[in-house]
Order: structure tokens, then C-alpha cells, then sequence
């Protein structure tokens, strides 16, 4: 099945990802984006310097890439003769939650009709086959968060910190909340860990074990 693993920048989808895709053999790992994508990081680096009138490009450059290698991974899954029902595909972040980025990102920063106008583009782009049988959000505090971030030292992040942190404050307030109310409306299955004061090994068997007893039966995909 299509197992969405999410949360906020910093809470450990990418190590969660990678965790699970090992523990099932045969599985497939579809990374966010691969480390030395030039595009995506030239946008997040603009981003973080705060660099004027990107944010709707980075967003739209975000939603066509995320969509375009999921086609491409789904095609590749069946050429390979897996089938949903046996074989999973790990997702580190998928599409719909990059709305949470655009809300925060565009609402007070520009006039009203920007949010609008992304909000409109994001509803005639995103497709419900993208989405996840299953969602499993990571949770974290704060302090969480920013030691996190200073652990994995992503130049980007990390070199302009100090003058992003309101904006990290503040995606962090929101981001929980707006993450449940989108999968919510999309009907989303999904199931939330504690990730504070845990090792990875043990946020990775909470996961296991969530997706062990699953029922995946009522997923579109199951037959698929």
C-alpha cells in the first residue's frame, strides 16, 4: 500500500522512511527530494534568505515534482510486478501536506488574493490517487525541533536560523493542526506518534507495528 510518513521539518520522516523501507523487504522508498536537487535547493536557500516573491513558484515547483516522481514510482512498482496489496510504497511527506507550507508561508505575508489563488491552483493539481492509504504523522515540541535541526546541520537551515525562527515558531504552532484538518477533509487514514523523548529504533517499531494491524482492505488499492 501507499503509506504516508509526515510531520514537520526536523521530526525524523526521512529517517522513519528509510527505517521502514528496510524492514519490508521489497518496498519502495520515494524520497521528498534527493539531497543534491539543484532546483529545490536553490528555492529553499532563496527561501530561508528571504529572498522576495518566490513562494508561490517554490510551492508549484514542490506540488508538479512531488507528482511527477509519484507517477513515475507507481509505474515503475507495477513493471516490477508488486501489487498493493503485498507490497508497500513509503512516502517521505506527500503532496497534500505541502498545503500546511502554502497557508503559512502566503497568509499575512501577501494580500489575500495570493492564498486564494494557491489555494485554487493546489485544489486543481492535487489528485486523490496521490494520496495515502495510510498516514503517520510524527509529532514533536519545539526543542525538539530546533535540536533536530542543528543535528542533521542543513547549511540552509542552519546559517540563517536566527532570523527564520519566528517564521519556525510559527509553522510549528500551525502545523499539526492544519496537517489533521487536510487529511481529515480528503478522508485520510491516520495515526499520530509521539516522537519526543523516543530513540528512532523505537519510533520505528510504533510504526511497524501500527502498519502490521492495519486494515488496509478497505483502501481503493487493496485490488490493485
Amino acid at each position: 500500500m501507499v503509506i504516508g510518513i509526515s510531520g514537520m521539518i526536523g521530526s525524523g520522516k526521512t529517517t522513519l522512511s528509510k527505517g521502514l523501507h528496510k524492514h519490508y523487504e521489497d518496498s519502495i522508498f520515494l524520497e521528498e527530494f534527493k539531497k543534491d536537487d539543484p532546483v529545490f535547493n536553490t528555492f529553499l536557500r532563496w527561501f530561508y534568505e528571504n529572498q522576495p516573491n518566490i513562494n508561490i513558484a517554490f510551492q508549484s515547483f514542490i506540488l508538479e515534482s512531488l507528482s511527477d516522481n509519484f507517477v513515475k514510482t507507481v509505474k515503475k512498482f507495477k513493471e516490477d510486478g508488486k501489487t498493493f496489496k503485498k507490497h508497500h510504497i513509503f512516502l517521505d511527506r506527500f503532496n497534500l501536506e505541502h498545503f500546511v507550507f502554502g497557508i503559512v508561508n502566503l497568509k499575512g505575508q501577501k494580500p489575500e488574493k495570493y492564498l486564494e489563488g494557491y489555494a485554487a491552483m493546489f485544489k486543481e493539481l492535487i489528485l486523490p490517487e496521490e494520496n495515502p492509504d495510510l498516514a503517520i504523522y510524527i509529532d514533536v515540541d519545539y526543542d525538539t525541533f530546533k535540536r533536530r535541526i542543528f543535528e542533521r546541520g542543513r547549511e540552509s537551515e542552519v546559517d540563517n536560523f536566527d532570523q527564520n525562527e519566528e517564521y519556525f515558531k510559527l509553522l510549528h504552532s500551525l502545523y499539526k493542526k492544519l496537517y489533521i484538518e487536510l487529511v481529515e477533509e480528503f478522508k485520510i487514514p491516520y495515526v499520530i506518534i509521539d516522537s519526543n523523548h523516543k530513540t528512532g529504533k523505537k519510533v520505528l517499531e510504533e510504526a511497524i507495528q501500527i502498519i502490521d494491524n492495519f486494515d488496509f482492505s478497505k483502501s481503493k488499492r487493496w485490488n490493485k
